[in-house]
């Protein structure tokens, strides 16, 4: 396990301190949810949910530490299913106001296909800020109706928890590179279905790097390589939703706006295979720098690990 086991005195206070962070996050975010804390709880909430079910891996099933992480999980799931939707809308408005500033600064002059793009962000704007509103009545609602079993059981994780100490592990780089590339075999070639399942894929990989950055050097390193290439795809799947949208909405559809949301899709889509490939081979390098992968405790079998790993990707996506 990813952890040394201590006396009744030896609280981790890192895990202790990340979940009361959390619970402090999940109350502001119940009284309003803002941008900013819709996006805040719902990353703390992927990384502890990372966190955790590695560690599950090292537990028995029975066992109450084991218990209490299922618990959390299971509530913390409901919790980042209810923050989705709205976090999404967040991303939405937020891109369109920045392409109407964008095309804001062409001058004084403004050709009508422009100013329709423009009209056309307006309507779509608000449009999904009505959604948003409605998503924020619906998230805080969840939240005030099972608040109480989310503190509840993130208090008996820090609890159960409380007489193991977690920190930095020998071969966590290694685990993290292998984990990359067995999900990297998985995907042989790239299209526009499968692209985004591989990015939600990887989402593990880079919240373990992103934990353990600050005391291996080879995590921080993988971090920066994950969050790159998961920022190109989600680039590019953002815009691709942003259009779909755009499409489909009710009211008056602006042809121009359309049209020029396909346009960033498809050259987002082209840069986002560009940062996949630029990556896989950055993270092969990586792998050949460290040799071959030795964890201890931790060896990926075609059982056991990585059916753990599967099933925690398909939480996360």
């Amino acid at each position: 396990m990813n952890s040394s086991t201590q006396s009744g005195s030896g609280v981790s206070a890192t895990m202790r301190d990340r979940l009361a962070d959390w619970r402090q996050l999940l109350e502001r975010c119940g009284r309003k949810a803002t941008r900013k804390r819709v996006h805040a709880l719902r990353v703390v909430t992927l990384r502890m949910q990372a966190e955790l079910e590695r560690d599950l891996a090292d537990l028995p099933r029975a066992s109450h530490q084991a218990q209490a992480i299922l618990r959390f999980g299971k509530q913390a799931e409901k919790l980042r299913r209810a923050l989705g939707p709205v976090r999404e809308l967040d991303v939405w408005i937020g891109k369109l106001r920045g392409l109407r500033a964008s095309l804001s600064e062409t001058g004084d002059y403004v050709p009508r296909s422009m100013h329709d793009c423009i009209s056309g962000i307006d309507r779509l704007e608000d449009r999904l800020t009505q959604k948003r509103r409605a998503a924020e009545k619906k998230l805080v609602a969840q939240i005030e109706k099972s608040g109480s079993r989310l503190v509840k059981a993130s208090e008996d994780v820090a609890s159960e928890l409380s007489a193991f100490v977690f920190g930095a592990e020998a071969g966590i780089a290694e685990e993290l590179a292998a984990r990359f590339h067995a999900v990297r075999a998985e995907f042989p070639a790239f299209d526009q279905v499968n692209l985004h399942d591989f990015r939600k894929r990887i989402k593990t990989v880079r919240y373990l790097a992103e934990i353990y950055a600050g005391t291996d050097r080879a995590c921080a390193q993988i971090a920066t390589q994950m969050k790159k290439v998961q920022s190109a795809i989600g680039e590019w799947h953002d815009w691709q939703d942003l259009g779909r949208e755009a499409h489909h909405g009710r009211r008056a559809k602006s042809k121009a706006l359309t049209e020029l949301l396909d346009t960033i899709s498809a050259e987002s889509f082209e840069k986002a295979l560009s940062a996949v490939n630029s990556v896989s081979d950055r993270m092969q390098e990586y792998r050949h720098e460290t040799g071959n992968v030795r964890m201890e405790g931790r060896k990926l079998q075609a059982r056991g690990d990585l059916d753990i790993l599967a099933d925690l990707n398909k939480k996360l996506a």
